[in-house]
């Protein structure tokens, strides 16, 4: 058995989250070097606090000249399977050779945590037309079984099923919509910040 390596399925929707989350493996000693269908995260062993890794969003056509100036700070960009679809970087060093800060400019500053937001915005209008779609689903569903003349009773155990799902479904639409607020937030302070400084 390999225990220099190691792949684990972690599903995040709080960018926050997930950086935290691959920072503690980093503490414990695990260097992040793959991540696949952004949700199988694989790690090599390293020395334990050794690694740093952050996040940094920027447009397509500069991901390798992004890549290539993270390189010469001392960073590495970890390859994912969501290269194709997104803007977003996972940049990883040895702690002493970078500086957390990877992006010191306002303007790239700004420029990073809009894409974010975006990214979010996106999501939180993907779910709620979701959520609009399935509670009509559920209500149809749940009058066709109410109206039938052989249904004694309208709430079977799909039904309520069913129901659970769509619950639940509505509560990640719910924490997506957080999530989308909490990156304008972020957005909305570095761009006053920003302000204040010019």
């Amino acid at each position: 058995m390999d225990n220099s390596h190691i792949s684990k399925f972690k599903l995040f929707f709080s960018l926050d989250k997930e950086l935290a989350y691959i920072n503690k493996m980093n503490r414990e000693g695990w260097k992040l070097i793959y991540i696949k269908g952004g949700v199988i995260y694989s790690f090599e062993k390293s020395k334990p606090d050794e690694y740093f890794t952050i996040l940094h969003a920027t447009a397509k056509e500069k991901i390798l000249e992004i890549s290539s100036f993270a390189a010469q700070c001392g960073y590495q960009a970890i390859p994912h399977t969501m290269d194709g679809f997104g803007d977003l970087l996972y940049l990883t060093g040895r702690k002493t050779d970078v500086s957390p800060e990877f992006v010191c400019e306002a303007p790239e500053k700004i420029d990073s945590a809009e894409r974010i937001y975006h990214r979010f915005r996106t999501l939180s209008i993907v779910f709620i037309i979701l959520s609009i779609l399935l509670i009509l689903d559920c209500a149809l569903i749940l009058w066709a079984r109410m109206t039938a003349p052989e249904a004694s009773v309208g709430l079977t155990v799909f039904g309520v099923l069913f129901m659970l799902f769509v619950a639940i479904y509505i509560a990640m639409c719910i924490y997506v919509n957080v999530l989308t607020a909490k990156a304008h937030r972020h957005l909305k302070q570095l761009q006053k910040e920003s302000e204040i400084y010019e």
